[in-house]
């Protein structure tokens, strides 16, 4: 009335490999493999991001009684550099500049991933200025070339002053004038970044 129902389920003795071990190893208990741990070096390509993952084949946990081993996957925990922001392939860095060094111009060392380079800070420059060192970014994986650095300027305020500064100060405020009137700093910031960044 009811029909027939069949279970099917592999064999208890063997496990359904058809085989069976009368006398296994101690170690393994016939598995054909034992836990351990082992240390292999990766090659971590140069641009990599932070959570990227490399597999490498053939390095996981290996197959019971002499089965393929499987694979490793390597997620990549990429520890921040404090002196750059990353935005993909660029990089920004913050440079502080005195006030006579934004007002006369200046050639300021910046530091890349490569080294030093020296860039040229034109006269006037305001805070926020954002200038571009083309190349002196991070390699685009797969793709050949680099990202850019961006430098984005703060014009440095002294907050103690020696009495020959100050003076020296007082002596500029007389003749230096009003800011001129105009859109806010931070506008021109968005502006700079948003050219920068091509957005």
């Amino acid at each position: 009335m009811f029909g027939q129902f069949v279970s099917v389920s592999p064999c208890p003795t063997c496990a359904g490999e058809g085989t069976v071990i009368r006398e296994p190893c101690p170690k393994c208990q016939g598995d054909g493999r034992v836990r351990a741990e082992k240390t292999i070096e990766i090659n971590v390509p140069a641009g990599v991001a932070d959570h990227h993952y490399l597999t490498m084949r053939g390095q996981g946990v290996p197959g019971p009684r002499n089965g393929p081993a499987g694979d490793l996957i390597a997620v990549l925990d990429i520890a921040p550099d404090p002196r750059f922001e990353r935005h993909g392939d660029d990089l920004v860095f913050d440079l502080p500049v005195s006030f006579s060094q934004a007002a006369l111009g200046a050639d300021v060392a910046v530091p890349t991933p490569y080294g030093d380079a020296m860039l040229r800070i034109p006269p006037g420059t305001q805070t926020g200025a954002v200038y571009r060192l083309r190349g002196k970014g991070l390699p685009r994986v797969g793709e050949g070339g680099r990202g850019d650095l961006h430098v984005r300027v703060h014009v440095w305020t002294p907050t103690k002053l020696t009495a020959e500064q100050r003076a020296l100060l007082e002596q500029l405020a007389k003749v230096e004038g009003a800011p001129p009137a105009g859109e806010s700093a931070g506008k021109k910031l968005w502006e700079q970044l948003r050219q920068a960044f091509g957005s």
